[in-house]
């Protein structure tokens, strides 16, 4: 099985997008899914390979283009609620959670 892998990004690596992969890991354990999760600065983002990237709007504009590879720029990076609906809003996480249900 390949390794399905959600990319967040932020301008420097560091504080942001430690704390919005934390919180997408929480996401992604409570939903059960085989997802890893790493964070990254814009710089490196390219070279990363990865099903789904997201970080903040005014960073996610900055990325090269991304080819089949599904970008959520959001507005709002610490608002939880927010995030989750964004993640839950995604094809490609809608895709894992199907696979995953018709796994069992």
């Amino acid at each position: 099985m390949i390794m399905k892998k959600i990319l967040v990004v932020c301008t420097s690596g560091l504080g942001t997008s430690l704390a919005m992969r934390l919180y997408v890991e929480k996401f992604i354990k409570e939903n059960n899914l085989n997802v890893k999760v790493e964070h990254t600065d814009i710089g490196s983002a390219s070279f990363i390979e990865a099903d789904l990237i997201l970080g903040a709007k005014q960073v996610i504009e900055c990325l090269a283009e991304q080819d089949h590879i599904e970008v959520i720029p959001l507005e709002d990076i610490v608002n939880r609620q927010y995030i989750r609906q964004q993640l839950f809003s995604s094809a490609t996480v809608q895709s894992w959670l199907v696979e995953k249900e018709g796994i069992r």
